[in-house]
């Protein structure tokens, strides 16, 4: 994995690595990423694109309400993030650029913010589309850039949008995505995939929050074969209480695979992933506004198979 995309896939656990107390996660962290637009661009929909880089942001002020696919470039060397934002009145712009950067360089979701959700580009030079459903209102784009490496500086961008009440509009975007995989996650802190196994091959997925208190992410890891969820959470509160594993850790084994942002309770969005059989993790490292821990650390994680 990029020690920039693994960033991005799990600050909560980063930290740790940087404390001392697991120095492999980073060393063998590995990326095959599953990202691909196959069936996305065609179905139809409006198309926005958000470019990040050095010489700032480029991005739409002005969208229609309804489902919008929206892809994120980044410059190369860089890697881009990008999450659509509601801060809370009153804030200055400076605080709710620091305050956008916690909530994507470090999983800290902010109290009285609303996410409505996102992507990263997995790897320098390539793009990350994902499709949301609009609605009328004024937001922000969160967009980030930061070098692939692992003592590169993030900078965090807050642009205008808003979303306007739409008109006439083509039928065929009125169509809800045609989902093929649901991801779920509530705040009992809990996932759940359907179907599992998830087929092999592009898959349409479709990401919901259906709390309505915690934010959460969803970061998808390849893992070995008969790994549990339990025994994941295990290993990371092991970590986190600096307690060492006894041999190489299972979260090394880790190959990064797929990503949905930050989006708060009530929203929805849909990505492209390409997944290939095997064995698979899905992970929160959201740290709770409320309680300050990442949620994996209170069991946020499962397992899914793909299969053939």
């Amino acid at each position: 994995m990029t020690f920039g995309m693994y960033l991005r896939a799990g600050a909560a656990v980063l930290a740790l690595v940087l404390l001392g107390t697991a120095p492999a996660l980073a060393r063998q962290a590995a990326v095959d990423d599953a990202f691909t637009t196959t069936l996305i661009h065609s179905l139809g929909y409006p198309e926005a694109t958000v470019q990040v880089g050095p010489d700032g942001v480029v991005a739409p002020a002005q969208l229609a309400a309804g489902l919008t696919v929206v892809t994120l470039e980044a410059a190369e060397p860089y890697i881009g993030y990008l999450d659509i934002v509601q801060p809370p009145v009153g804030l200055s712009e400076e605080d709710a650029i620091d305050l956008a950067l916690a909530a994507a360089s470090q999983d800290a979701a902010q109290p009285d913010w609303v996410y409505l959700g996102g992507t990263n580009t997995p790897a320098v030079g390539e793009r990350a589309s994902f499709i949301i459903d609009l609605q009328p209102g004024e937001y922000r784009w969160a967009i980030s850039y930061y070098p692939d490496q692992p003592d590169g500086e993030e900078i965090m961008h807050l642009a205008p949008l808003t979303v306007t009440a739409g008109g006439e509009t083509d039928p065929t975007a009125a169509n809800p995505p045609p989902a093929t995989v649901a991801l779920e996650a509530s705040d009992d802190l809990r996932y759940t995939i359907a179907p599992n196994p998830v087929p092999a091959g592009p898959q349409l997925w479709k990401f919901a929050n259906t709390g309505t208190h915690s934010p959460h992410h969803a970061v998808i890891y390849q893992i070995p074969d008969g790994v549990t969820a339990e025994q994941i959470v295990q290993e990371v509160q092991d970590l986190a209480s600096g307690v060492e594993p006894a041999g190489e850790p299972i979260t090394a084994q880790f190959v990064w695979a797929a990503y949905f942002a930050l989006q708060s309770g009530g929203q929805t969005t849909w990505a492209e992933f390409d997944l290939e059989p095997g064995a698979y993790a899905v992970i929160c490292f959201v740290i709770d506004p409320d309680t300050g821990r990442p949620h994996v650390l209170d069991g946020m994680a499962a397992v899914f198979a793909v299969a053939p």
